[in-house]
């Protein structure tokens, strides 16, 4: 990526955050871009004058311009640089803020897929680590830029050929640039995997349910070590771009010392070794300094290139924006000849399934582990694009409404339920896209999840943190936590429910309860049941029995037991 397009983003990101601090930071970095110029002419004024001059008052004048010039140049500066960071900071929060709504709107789908999982964590590591830092670099570079040209002016009413090379030496810092930008986008191809894996280890050392496990087996240092691992993967990959960096960075200085030296040369000759001289040898040096910090400067925009990219590609992902949307209703759901056959997998793990349930209908799906359950699950809620078939609601597609809407018809509790360290209050209302959501409301989702009484029993009720590691917060037990997933799902009162073991952690006595009130009002709603215990499936209008990715056996829960197939199979122990 051109350094053009990270100056042109880090100039608008600045200005969209704090456009009155940019002004100010723009208008005084000018008056210190004048400085190197300015201390020519004063300085070969001095001189001319010092020639002459009997007494001090013959160079007062002069004497005090350079030193006014002097005690300015420090204190704007450091005005200038306070300002620099505050909007370094409004720049980070912003593009944090971007990152976050493009993640917003991206399909399960995308965020499953390991190359894009690896794209999303590079350009995330960006926008936190990287990005908002380039934009002090960006006005130094352009103050630096603007030096050199005041110098290259002033000089060349001094030494036309001096100027010319000083305008010259900018070239190897431009060819440098080009060759390092190559160097760093092959680095974060690499890095941006390895970011993902760091993050997700390190994830597990602080969330509170992973951790208490890695405790309890003694696994937290291995764990531990894989993070040390990978971060070190990590440095080792950032290392092997240093010399090759180094490298051009001396080819580049070397260079432009020698076309300074060529300037430096031609002034002197130019102003046949008089007094002017030492105004132009300042200014040569001034110039010296000036093309120094702009090739660090131009440096560390070139670095920041690779990572710019990634961010721009993260943003890229971002789908067509809908707002949450839960339908009102739905009367059929049809699955038609739907199968699928994960990446690397020669067996396919759905075969042909076909299905349809209709408004007030409750239908489980049963078998064993890996027969092919959670995949027709993913296929129906749309986190998984499925090779062939179709699935319907009312007649229409995936493809014929958003994702969001699509997506909008589900309550879906899965086996790994979200554990949302939030309030109460917050954690239910994430079922719903409604502002408006009464108390009683929540109370009555609470009751129907059978969670009520322990809510009731929190010291600050709706309004309780959940989980321990957070101040006045209350940890919880699996059962717990799915009891208020499931409340969740009441509230959503989406038109279909997808229930997947939706009591697995709830105790006997509960999940009674909640089976009891599923069934009481199953004809607000279709109904799809994932579930091992034989009991809960006593009251299902169809089972679907799936093995192996296809359905080897459908009906009702007796007639499936009296024919001694595959479902009598799984379950006989436990009807017995």
């Amino acid at each position: 990526m051109g350094i053009f397009a990270v100056g042109a983003w880090s100039i608008r990101q600045g200005w969209a955050a704090a456009p009155r601090m940019v002004l100010a930071a723009v208008a005084l970095g000018l008056l210190v871009a004048a400085v190197p110029s300015l201390q020519v002419i004063l300085m070969a004024d001095f001189v001319r004058t010092l020639t002459g001059a009997a007494a001090f008052a013959d160079v007062a004048a002069p004497f005090a311009g350079l030193v006014l010039l002097i005690a300015f140049t420090g204190p704007v500066e450091a005005i200038a640089g306070t300002l620099q960071w505050r909007v370094v900071d409004l720049i980070g929060l912003r593009s944090k803020q971007e990152v976050a709504s493009a993640l917003a709107t991206l399909p399960p789908t995308v965020l499953a897929d390991a190359a894009a999982a690896a794209d999303i964590e590079a350009g995330n590591k960006a926008a936190e680590d990287e990005l908002a830092f380039l934009y002090p670099f960006v006005l130094s570079l352009l103050r630096d830029i603007l030096s050199v040209v005041g110098v290259f002016l002033t000089l060349a009413t001094m030494s036309p050929l001096a100027a010319v090379f000083v305008l010259i030496s900018l070239a190897p810092m431009l060819i440098a640039s080009q060759r390092i930008t190559r160097i760093s986008s092959r680095m974060w191809d690499d890095v941006g995997k390895l970011y993902w894996r760091s993050r997700y280890l390190h994830q597990h050392l602080v969330t509170t349910a992973p951790s208490i496990e890695l405790t309890s087996l003694g696994a937290t240092g291995q764990i531990s070590e894989k993070v040390s691992a990978t971060v070190g993967r990590i440095t080792e990959r950032k290392a092997q771009t240093y010399l090759p960096m180094l490298s051009w960075r001396l080819l580049a200085g070397a260079a432009t010392s020698l076309l300074l030296a060529g300037a430096l040369a031609a002034l002197i000759v130019g102003v046949n070794y008089g007094p002017a001289a030492a105004g132009g040898v300042y200014g040569v040096m001034a110039a010296m300094a000036a093309v120094g910090s702009l090739g660090s400067n131009l440096g560390h925009i070139v670095e920041g290139g690779a990572p710019f990219e990634r961010y721009l590609k993260l943003l890229a992902m971002r789908r067509e924006e809908h707002g949450p949307v839960t339908p009102a209703g739905a009367g059929s759901l049809v699955v038609v000849g739907v199968s699928h056959t994960y990446p690397g997998k020669d067996d396919p793990s759905l075969v042909g399934l076909d299905l349809r349930i209709d408004k007030g209908s409750i239908v489980a799906l049963v078998g064993v582990n890996g027969a092919g359950k959670t995949t027709s699950v993913n296929a129906i809620v749309g986190t998984l694009d499925p090779e062939v078939g179709t699935i319907s609601i009312d007649g229409r597609t995936r493809a014929d409404m958003p994702f969001q809407e699509w997506v909008g018809h589900f309550g879906t509790l899965t086996q790994e339920f979200g554990r949302y360290e939030l309030t109460v209050r917050e954690s239910l209302q994430l079922g719903t896209p409604r502002t408006d959501v009464t108390d009683e409301e929540l109370w009555a989702a609470l009751e129907a999840a059978n969670a009520a009484r322990m809510v009731r029993g929190f010291e600050n009720g709706l309004d309780q943190q959940l989980g321990s590691q957070w101040e006045g917060g209350v940890g919880l037990s699996g059962g717990q936590w799915q009891r208020i997933s499931l409340a969740r799902i009441h509230l959503r009162a989406a038109p279909i429910w997808i229930l997947d073991e939706p009591t697995s952690a709830i105790d006997a006595e509960a999940e009674q309860d909640i089976f009891r009130e599923l069934q009481r009002s199953k004809a607000e709603r279709i109904t799809i049941v994932v579930s091992h215990r034989a009991w809960t499936l006593r009251g299902m209008d169809e089972i679907l029995v799936v093995d192996e990715g296809r359905v080897v056996e459908r009906g009702r829960y007796d007639e499936l037991l009296a024919t001694g197939g595959r479902f009598s199979e799984i379950f006989a122990e436990q009807a017995g």
